[in-house]
């Protein structure tokens, strides 16, 4: 009997050093998850952002993002990240996806996401991370598909939270959709309410504990310009004029040089007050000791226009006052802190990015690619691809950007505009010399936009089916 146990023991040891093998390796890769939150700002300009350069206009001796500054100076920031599109809705598939709009097709609202277009929560998820998303805005709503890969998927703003809101949004050529979208325009202060939520996420079961992806999408910089009394009087002391931060978007001829200096500071005010809530969120993950086991990114999904085109707000050209977005990663170990990228990016790429830092492998086939070799090799430009469809102005444009160098593409019209943003940053001489160094790039760009339409998509047409309205009810949303 003993000789018997003996012999088995013998047989199975190299057996068991090869399960124990294996249990080590699993236990150290599970070790090895970390956690990673994603918060997108929505409208947020990166040239209004403390690290890249930003002074107060009435208030020099303040600061608009002093977090983001403080991110910057422990990460790693992209000084020429492009957003996908100037609106909202495909900018945040292009993010969350690593697709570029012409690959998602959600050109506009009437496209929902596909199936089988791929989400980075939809890899987390699948290699064990816990995932929530929480959102401020319509058009971060679950029934263009942003729900998948999500364990929990909330808005922060109690209205958007019924089957009401999720049925206006389904119902894609009517009045109701805009409503809820007038009705975020206008809404309060919803960044406590989202972030809120997100930290009662991650204390239910002490989900921070164990490795999460978090995704958060912040609404207040967008307008209207209605940052708490104390936030404006901080950016524009003394300030007794008409306008009190609504209506930025309703006719550009309505202001004038004082009042959208005016609205420059309430906008400046809204972010502040997002970054100090932001602040406060990321002591809470100091305070629960992941400040070195997560990766935190911030990005944003579009700027907004304050004339410099004859336009406000956004969603109506491809210039950089509205194209041009902060991104920063933090992330302990992996990034050299205080890093500053200069070559051209895009905010699809940040998905692909933080998978590859996460230790989970990227998308093949997509725009989007990770940008680790950029810190860990050498600094260079992609080319990178913005989108602008709005069938209601006429509107179907396409830009690229490589270096120093911009093209916009009236695929309307068939004209190609160039620009060389280092001689010309404010996008004011178009074409301005045959000899200037942008204007041989007219080949790079016409090849980009070749190759661009060969891989356009269309998205899923949204409409209103019995399937989203029970996967809605499955994921809380009631008839209230």
């Amino acid at each position: 009997m003993v000789l018997h146990i003996h012999r088995t023991h013998k047989k199975l040891k190299p057996r068991l050093l090869i399960l124990l093998g294996l249990a080590f390796f699993a236990c150290t890769r599970a070790e090895e998850k970390v956690s990673v939150v994603l918060v997108s700002i929505d409208s947020l300009r990166a040239d209004f952002c403390s690290p890249y350069g930003h002074v107060p206009l009435f208030a020099k001796d303040e600061q608009t993002t002093p977090f983001l500054q403080k991110l910057a100076d422990e990460g790693v920031l992209f000084e020429s990240c492009s957003a996908a599109a100037p609106w909202t809705l495909p900018s945040h598939v292009s993010i969350l996806s690593g697709a570029s709009p012409a690959e998602h097709g959600v050109r506009s609202r009437k496209f929902r996401m596909k199936s089988d277009l791929g989400l980075i929560s939809e890899k987390f998820q699948d290699a064990g991370w816990a995932t929530a998303g929480f959102f401020s805005a319509p058009f971060l709503h679950p029934t263009w598909g942003f729900f998948r890969g999500f364990d929990t998927y909330e808005p922060g703003p109690p209205y958007l939270d019924s089957l009401e809101a999720a049925e206006a949004m389904m119902q894609r050529g009517s009045r109701k959709i805009q409503d809820f979208h007038q009705q975020a325009d206008s809404d309060k202060e919803t960044t406590p309410d989202t972030l809120g939520k997100a930290k009662q996420w991650l204390e239910q079961g002490d989900k921070w504990k164990e490795p999460f992806f978090l995704f958060i999408h912040l609404w207040d910089p967008h307008y209207d310009y209605e940052p708490p009394a104390h936030y404006a009087q901080r950016f524009h002391p003394g300030y007794e004029g008409p306008v009190d931060g609504t209506g930025f978007n309703d006719d550009t001829g309505k202001w004038g040089p004082d009042d959208l200096d005016h609205f420059k500071a309430l906008y400046e005010a809204e972010i502040r007050y997002t970054d100090d809530h932001l602040a406060a969120f990321f002591a809470q993950l100091q305070e629960w000791g992941l400040d070195n086991k997560v990766i935190f990114a911030v990005v944003s999904d579009h700027g907004d226009e304050f004339a410099e085109h004859g336009q406000l707000g956004h969603h109506k050209t491809l210039y950089e006052e509205v194209m041009r977005v902060p991104m920063i990663i933090r992330a302990p170990g992996s990034v050299p802190a205080g890093t500053r990228i200069k070559g051209t990016v895009s905010n699809y790429d940040l998905a692909p990015t933080l998978l590859d830092l996460a230790g989970l492998q990227p998308w093949s086939g997509k725009s989007g690619q990770s940008l680790r070799s950029l810190w860990e090799t050498a600094d260079a430009s992609r080319d990178v691809l913005m989108d602008l469809l709005h069938p209601g102005r006429g509107l179907d444009l396409q830009g690229w950007r490589w270096n120093s160098h911009k093209a916009i593409l009236d695929r309307r019209r068939g004209s190609l505009t160039m620009f060389d943003l280092a001689e010309d940053p404010g996008e004011h001489q178009p074409n301005a010399q045959t000899n200037s160094p942008a204007f041989p790039q007219k080949d790079r760009a016409m090849s980009f936009f070749q190759e661009t339409a060969q891989r356009s998509a269309k998205g899923a047409v949204m409409e209103e089916s019995a399937e989203m309205i029970r996967i809605l009810e499955e994921l809380g949303y009631t008839g209230g």
